[in-house]
């Protein structure tokens, strides 16, 4: 699998589409937050097609720039944005608990992610057609499962059928990425989510009430 900067700007490009369809089908102020997760996601792969393009140039203040706000929309904005936009949504209060204290999670994530952001920030190169990036994560194992479960979790957890297909194909794309792109794995697997964010349309077009894990 090769990405490239083109491949992340025609991303960006259909999220961006498929974001402007979905804002269309709102129809109630709650489901906003969810509505924004492809356009987030659109000025997330964006801002790596541009950082491809300083990484082949060599633009070294570019690449700075670019790969630490890469960084922030990776591990400060999606911690607590994903949890946050499905408690929004959520109908049902014991499911909607449940995502709240994922939620608080995802906030102490985002924080940790920042402070390490401050103290030393992401470099990156290009290894096997994919960015690496590269920053120390003390206890590693612990911060990404918090991750998988802020940034998956909630989807499953969701009273929504369609949104199980977003958390299940993140999931399979944290798999592929962990195990098969391991050097890669936060650009890969971020590549995986931003598709996934797609299938939330489906969420807009068919509500159908049909949770996937029993709560209660």
């Amino acid at each position: 699998m090769c990405f490239s900067a083109e491949a992340s700007f025609i991303v960006g490009g259909s999220l961006l589409v498929i974001g402007g369809v979905i804002i269309t089908k709102v129809k109630e102020k709650k489901d906003y937050p969810v509505a924004l997760i492809p356009f987030i996601f659109a000025a997330q792969q964006t801002t790596e097609g541009f950082l491809w393009i300083a990484l082949l140039q060599n633009n070294l203040a570019m690449q700075f720039w670019l790969s630490n706000l890469y960084a922030i929309f990776v591990g400060v904005i999606w911690p607590p944005y994903v949890p946050l936009a499905l408690y929004f949504a959520e109908t049902e209060i014991l499911r909607k608990k449940i995502i709240g204290l994922i939620g608080i999670a995802g906030f102490a994530l985002a924080a940790y992610t920042a402070f390490s952001l401050i103290h030393k920030p992401v470099t990156v190169e290009i290894i096997d057609h994919n960015i690496y990036y590269d920053h120390d994560i003390h206890a590693y194992p612990i911060v990404i499962l918090l991750y998988l479960l802020a940034t998956c979790m909630p989807f499953l957890i969701s009273s929504f059928r369609n949104l199980h297909l977003t958390g299940f194909v993140i999931f399979i794309g944290f798999c592929v990425a962990f195990f098969v792109y391991t050097a890669t794995f936060v650009s890969v697997w971020c590549f995986f989510a931003a598709v996934a964010s797609a299938l939330i349309l489906f969420y807009f077009t068919k509500r159908t009430l049909k949770p996937l894990i029993p709560v209660g």
